[in-house]
């Protein structure tokens, strides 16, 4: 049997749990939590009742009954985040969430996700506790969640620019910038073109969630890489449900040969698919139906994750990819299952 297949039987041995409560626990490709689950049920390990799981006797008799004695859980007061935040930060979640209200919707098409508004600020709080916010200046390539807002309204950065490839997200961060004389830039971008030459060697931190598939990963790195000054920093999103092991590995090859060293991975540090806009969550959550059972629809629990990777440049940065060059991007590869590409 294979370890997956035992991940899933262990977690449940702490009880019955909804295919969304296991799906939120995975630490896996999400390909293969479907194969996993379909391989249990289908050799009588595991059975559903309503919109829950359980193990069957088959299932508990394979297991090590000791393993139930000893628990653990993530520190419930920063979520595993590493990072707890006081007043001036609490301020400006205040803020920011009544300022981001009325963001944008999710839009499928540019493969999108928002993070909770609380996982935004401590992005930020990270960032200062390593002194990558007072006074710096600071690139986001791509900016679903709103960094650039949450990082304006501590009035610690010296610049923020964003590059955006969605123009209704940078017209939004526009006017938010306008109205409370935040002083963002927004540069309506496609990673997949050549950097405007105005932006390179000028940043002292970029941050970016890019694309999963070899070329985009490559492509949203290389461009942050090509603006940074030296020994700048660079804080990168990447998940385990569309990126295999063999391939994380492939990554961090990716970004040690830029020249930056690794200097924190913080796992499951941002949640996606904020539940509030159901429609376009369900965009992303078809892959149900490779399942040998029937779902319920997800009442609401976040289940896609991105571990946080910070680097820091060793010198200058080596970036893989000329930035005068055009790139050829894949939206989609071999381990992506969420993309509404796949599922229309």
């Amino acid at each position: 049997m294979k370890k997956q297949e035992f991940d899933i039987l262990y977690s449940l041995q702490e009880g019955k749990k909804s295919f969304w409560e296991l799906l939120s626990e995975h630490t896996h490709l999400l390909g293969e939590f479907i194969s996993s689950l379909n391989a249990l049920y289908d050799g009588g390990y595991i059975t559903k009742r309503g919109k829950y799981i359980f193990l069957t006797k088959k299932g508990r008799n394979l297991l090590n009954p000791r393993r139930a004695l000893f628990t653990q859980e993530i520190c419930r007061r920063c979520g595993g985040k590493t990072i707890c935040y006081g007043k001036g930060f609490k301020k400006v979640l205040s803020e920011f969430k009544r300022i981001t209200k009325h963001r944008p919707r999710i839009t499928p098409e540019f493969y999108q996700g928002s993070v909770t508004e609380e996982d935004t600020v401590a992005r930020v709080a990270l960032m200062n506790r390593y002194n990558d916010v007072v006074d710096k200046k600071i690139l986001l390539i791509g900016d679903d969640d709103l960094v650039s807002i949450a990082l304006a309204l501590t009035h610690l950065p010296s610049r923020i620019v964003v590059f955006d490839i969605d123009e209704k997200l940078c017209e939004f961060i526009d006017t938010v910038s306008r109205k409370y004389n935040l002083g963002i830039e927004t540069v309506e971008y496609d990673v997949s073109l050549p950097l405007p030459k105005s932006f390179l060697k000028k940043f002292d931190v970029f941050s970016t969630e890019p694309l999963e598939t070899d070329s985009g990963f490559a492509a949203f790195v290389s461009r942050g890489a090509s603006c940074l000054k030296r020994n700048g920093t660079a804080y990168i999103g990447i998940s385990t449900l569309e990126v295999s092991q063999k391939r994380w590995r492939d990554f961090e090859r990716l970004i040690l040969g830029m020249n930056f060293a690794i200097t924190d991975i913080i796992r499951d540090f941002s949640v996606y698919l904020d539940s509030r806009d159901r429609s376009a969550a369900e965009e992303y959550e078809r892959f149900v139906k490779k399942l040998r059972f029937s779902v319920e629809k997800n009442p609401g629990i976040y289940w896609y994750k991105s571990t946080l990777v910070r680097a820091v440049a060793i010198g200058m940065p080596k970036p893989c990819l000329p930035w005068d060059k055009r790139v050829k991007l894949d939206l989609i590869d071999r381990e992506s299952y969420t993309h509404p590409f796949l599922n229309r």
